[in-house]
């Protein structure tokens, strides 16, 4: 029991792990939501704890994109992203991530009435920034797999020869769990693009908590289980 409770301080003790908590808190009040009809006291009173909790990542992430420049510039290649299809989508990844940022500390500054934007703008800014980081890093993830399915069919002498680029289990399980983890964030973050683009504004409260907790669930499970002290 105490090392359950020393692994979870530990989990949210950390930025990541408090931001993954936080998240599986709101989508989990989103899903329940979606369990009540829309015009009764519970569904707005979940549905009023999202929009705190969300608003509170928001406050959480003002400063993260010092952390993204220096990712971006102190990038080093790891196996796997020696590919150049990997290294592309890690790029556009990362620049997906560089105009995010700014897009929300903007749309936040709008929403606190200290700049004059146009905020239908801006939300669509940040949130095509939000998708195109997710699905950038789900499909170059799920390449990392492939590849690493396809390095087990190897002889011994091809082996050899890709020794330098060779992945390991660990970056494939990695990999795999992210892939899975940004996918299904990535289908709440078109849920909030303007209509018309995929499945925008089409999903029901109950399949965005559901997409959401899964994604945050799995954020967590990767703390927990493969984090190190």
């Amino acid at each position: 029991m105490s090392v359950i409770v020393g692994k979870t301080v530990d989990v949210l003790d950390c930025y990541e792990g408090r931001d993954a908590a936080i998240t599986f808190t709101l989508y989990l009040c989103c899903l329940l939501s979606g369990y009540y009809p829309r015009k009764s006291s519970m569904h707005k009173c979940l549905q009023r704890i999202f929009k705190r909790l969300e608003d509170a990542r928001v406050v959480l992430r003002l400063y993260d994109d010092i952390a993204i420049l220096r990712d971006f510039f102190t990038y080093e290649l790891r196996p796997g992203e020696r590919n150049n299809i990997v290294r592309f989508l890690k790029c556009l990844h990362y620049i997906s991530w560089l105009c995010y940022y700014p897009s929300e500390h903007i749309l936040w500054l709008g929403q606190m009435k200290m700049i004059k934007i146009d905020a239908d703008l801006w939300d669509f800014y940040t949130n095509f920034f939000w998708a195109s980081a997710l699905l950038t890093s789900a499909l170059w993830n799920a390449y990392v797999v492939l590849q690493y399915m396809t390095q087990k069919t190897y002889s011994k002498e091809k082996e050899e020869e890709e020794k330098k680029s060779f992945i390991p289990w660990t970056a494939s399980r990695n990999a795999m769990l992210a892939s899975i983890r940004d996918g299904t964030e990535f289908m709440v973050a078109v849920h909030y693009l303007p209509q018309g683009y995929l499945w925008a504004s089409t999903l029901t409260y109950i399949q965005v908590g559901l997409f959401g907790t899964c994604s945050a669930s799995l954020r967590l499970y990767a703390l927990f289980k493969f984090q190190e002290n």
